[in-house]
């Protein structure tokens, strides 16, 4: 009888301490990393902000720059994040306890609706931080780049024991980075449009503001023929933005 009480007991104990356990792992939050960037406008009207998708955009005689920031949860709604070469979802950092930003990116779209053609060229393209430091996007770095102005820690999620490594070696990266990078050498001719992403460095915890620069954007040449003349006219853009990032905790999925 008394063994009987005493297994009792016991089992309501590791029943309790089992419930317990389970209601402080289901209570521990999750975090995850947020970035958000609010367009600063200059005085005139060269500038103003998109009321469809909010992106900033630059205007002149019928051409039009429009620039927008992608944070990761953007990314990760518009590409698999399993095989997104834009962030590092579904490596989570062990000391962290979250996934940290791979990239700082933009999406830049040129709208020419009356020169015969113009052109952006990513590697006149820089991203000034507040601290006075500036980062090349990975289509300006070129054959050699400072680590101050470039780096790379996708190396982080593609060599990752977490995931899928055989996978990971089998997937072509490039395919993704092809249809959606802001390639060289892409004249929009007049009534075309072209869009494509410009990728930087992560940024720096303690940045407030950034300065996405347009430099040498051509908005003539001396031949219209695409492939043919040099340019004869240029403008320098400057793209201004309010940085907030930090972590944040999110509501965890209902366990079924």
């Amino acid at each position: 009888m008394k063994r009987t009480i005493y297994i009792g007991i016991i089992s309501v104990m590791l029943l309790g301490s089992g419930c317990a356990w389970r209601s402080s792992f289901q209570a521990a939050p999750k975090i995850e990393y947020y970035a958000e960037a609010k367009p600063v406008l200059p005085e005139g009207e060269t500038y103003y902000v998109d009321p469809i998708d909010s992106s900033v955009v630059w205007s002149q005689e019928g051409v039009q720059v429009k620039v927008k920031f992608f944070s990761d949860q953007m990314l990760n709604a518009q590409y698999n994040p399993k095989v997104s070469p834009y962030t590092l979802y579904p490596w989570k950092d062990p000391r962290l306890g979250y996934t940290p930003p791979l990239w700082t990116v933009f999406e830049v779209t040129v709208i020419n609706r009356t020169q015969e053609r113009v052109e952006l060229d990513p590697t006149q393209v820089r991203l000034w931080l507040d601290n006075g430091n500036f980062y090349y996007c990975r289509q300006g770095v070129g054959l050699w780049s400072d680590p101050a102005h470039y780096f790379d820690y996708s190396y982080l999620k593609w060599g990752s024991r977490d995931g899928d490594i055989q996978y990971y070696a089998n997937f072509d990266r490039n395919d993704i980075w092809n249809r959606s990078e802001y390639v060289r050498e892409k004249p929009v001719v007049k009534g075309n449009k072209y869009s494509g992403k410009l990728t930087f460095p992560r940024l720096p915890s303690d940045t407030k503001t950034v300065t996405l620069e347009v430099k040498n954007f051509i908005l003539g040449f001396d031949r219209f023929a695409v492939g043919y003349g040099n340019p004869t006219e240029f403008t320098n853009l400057k793209f201004q933005f309010e940085i907030s990032q930090g972590t944040r905790e999110v509501a965890r999925k209902p366990e079924k």
